[in-house]
């Protein structure tokens, strides 16, 4: 893996002059910069050697004034370059002018006494720009792109068995699923689970249920399973709960369509003979979700999840236009579904 392998190489002193972290996982993009940090400058030196450039409101003229800098009292200045946009095809985030001239010279010959660090959040760089390719024709890549589903899996399993902790196998399925298998999401989470079983050090179904902050789209999913199961009690307590969260009715019918609009697409897909990785590039979400997905709408009929769509635009319809009360277009589309779903079941019984 490119991201270990380059940081064991910077723990034991091999040090690139030019590196460019990209992707879009976050939480590694955190270690590679703290490894970065606790590597090259000690305690001491941070506050004469350090410098950090966020490109969207500075120039890279200002970094690159730093970087050509002769460090103070040390071997070695840290330069972090932040959300380096010239490098992407964004024109809508260029608000500072930046002057690529001068960062191809410098890249042509880099200092020997910097380390100059593009933080690159996003999932490619723009391949035609002259500075682009001359960026990483010098620069150490280090690659920090999202995990698939089996490594974040593995991941969060080694942190937890390295802090000598334990789990069921109930509790981490709900924790993968809480955290929608983000990384970023999931070890933001960790440290409350670990405080709390900090006695036992065992994980519980009960700790990750009451601990692990659910998102809008998780409660918003679970909203979803109460509709198809029309289990209209359930669906209106969990839908007041979110409206005493002062979340917008509108917001929720939104997000109730878009998950619905997922499971009737995934459907369709897999009637196809799409597998589970196709699916997740044809509709370009991630594959955890269309997982989710397969497993949810696998439990429906295909006209019920139209029919509920269907349900839902109507709702959206009303809300936008103003005819009803805002929160109750919801309410009443559950007990429209539900009465629905009823009518048919006793209609194809009587059929047989």
């Amino acid at each position: 893996m490119n991201f270990v392998s380059e940081l064991a190489k910077i723990k034991n002193g091999t040090i690139a002059h030019v590196y460019i972290v990209l992707g879009t996982e976050s939480y590694l993009a955190s270690v590679a910069r703290k490894t970065l940090l606790d590597s090259l400058l000690s305690a001491e030196e941070l506050e004469l050697n350090y410098g950090a450039y966020d490109m969207e409101e500075v120039s890279i003229g200002t970094a690159l004034e730093d970087a050509e800098s002769i460090p103070f009292f040390g071997d070695r200045r840290l330069v972090f370059v932040d959300r380096p946009v010239f490098l992407t095809g964004d024109k809508t985030k260029l608000k500072v002018e930046h002057d690529v001239k001068w960062l191809e010279s410098y890249l042509t010959h880099p200092s020997e006494s910097t380390t100059l660090v593009f933080f690159a959040p996003y999932e490619k760089l723009d391949e035609r720009k002259k500075i682009t390719k001359l960026l990483k024709k010098t620069a150490t890549i280090i690659e920090v792109n999202a995990l698939s589903e089996k490594d974040m899996r593995k991941y969060i399993k080694d942190t937890i068995a390295n802090e000598d902790y334990r789990y069921s196998p109930e509790a981490f399925e709900l924790f993968i699923q809480l955290t929608d298998a983000k990384l970023s999401v999931a070890m933001g989470e960790l440290p409350k689970l670990f405080i709390y079983a900090q006695d036992t050090k065992f994980i519980t179904l009960d700790a990750v249920q009451e601990l692990v902050a659910k998102s809008l789209e998780q409660n918003i999913f679970a909203l979803n399973e109460y509709v198809l199961k029309k289990d209209v009690g359930q669906a209106l307590n969990l839908y007041q709960d979110l409206l005493l969260q002062k979340e917008d009715p509108i917001k929720i019918n939104a997000i109730m369509t878009s998950q619905f609009r997922l499971l009737i697409q995934v459907k369709i897909l897999e009637k196809k003979g799409y597998q589970q990785g196709d699916i997740a590039k044809q509709l370009k979400t991630h594959p955890y979700r269309v997982k989710l997905a397969i497993q949810q709408m696998r439990k429906i009929e295909e006209h019920s999840l139209i029919e509920a769509y269907n349900g839902l635009i109507d709702a959206e319809y009303r809300l936008k236009t103003g005819k009803g009360d805002k929160e109750m277009q919801f309410e009443l589309f559950v007990l429209q579904y539900a009465q629905k779903k009823i009518a048919n079941r006793d209609h194809y019984k009587r059929l047989r």
